[in-house]
């Protein structure tokens, strides 16, 4: 990834721009999650925002630029669409003038399950962050919240990320690195509960197959022991683990 460059000037902590995005998915068969990012106390003329061409753990250029459809720029405070354009492949600018709240909505088409991708259909969303959200350059450090809009009632949610107390389905990432290295999976899903050495453990399990929980915790375990062992602690407080069958 190209070193970001900073787009505002130096701010103080009390004055730094609020980041957070919203992910619904009203229509599941259309593969398209409906993204809005919104970006409050702006203090510049201009809004750079780009999409990652890499994933944690994958050692390839990704091209997930190319699944983002239908971006619109507004601004509540200025009440008007903003003007955008997209200058490159993974980069777009907003003219932000006199604009300090920022709400950007796009639709990003998930129809491929692989651990670095996303997928969306009637029985399940799983999204990578680093193939549905934009990063704002010199901002990669603040942290973000991300609300959940689940098309059924009777979806669940679950990620790594800590909820947020007093905002429904709504979760909070300390940077953009842990947002993208904490992938989402909403649906009907089968959700176990374990522990190793003292610390809490989740196994999630998406999609048909011939799985044995008891089994798959059975080595887990295992592993996760063998691990410690070998550096000498779990340096995490909890651990989520997921499984999909195709």
């Amino acid at each position: 990834m190209t070193k970001a460059t900073l787009v505002h000037p130096p701010q103080t902590s009390s004055t730094l721009p609020v980041i957070s995005y919203e992910v619904a998915m009203s229509r599941p068969t259309s593969h398209l999650f409906e993204v809005t990012l919104w970006v409050k106390n702006w203090q510049s003329s201009t809004l750079d925002l780009k999409m990652p061409v890499w994933t944690p753990g994958s050692y390839l250029v990704r091209e997930y630029a190319r699944y983002v459809q239908d971006f619109v720029a507004k601004s509540s405070d200025c009440q008007q669409r903003l003007k955008s354009r997209k200058i490159s492949k993974n980069s777009w600018k907003i003219e932000t003038e006199n604009c300090s709240e920022i709400q950007v909505s796009y639709r990003v088409f998930a129809n491929e399950l692989t651990v670095r991708t996303n997928h969306l259909d009637a029985t399940h969303g799983y999204f990578n962050g680093a193939a549905l959200f934009f990063f704002i350059p010199g901002l990669e450090k603040q942290p973000i919240e991300v609300t959940i809009v689940p098309p059924k009632p009777d979806w669940k949610i679950i990620t790594s990320l800590a909820s947020v107390p007093g905002k429904s389905k709504t979760f909070r990432s300390q940077d953009f690195d842990t947002l993208v290295d904490s992938p989402f999976e909403i649906g009907i899903h089968r959700l176990y509960d374990f522990e190793v050495l003292g610390k809490p453990h989740r196994l999630a399990i998406w999609g048909e197959g011939n799985a044995n929980p008891e089994k798959i915790i059975e080595d887990t375990k295992k592993i996760v022991e063998v691990e410690a062992d070998l550096y000498g602690i779990l340096p995490y407080e909890s651990y989520l683990f997921f499984t999909t069958f195709n």
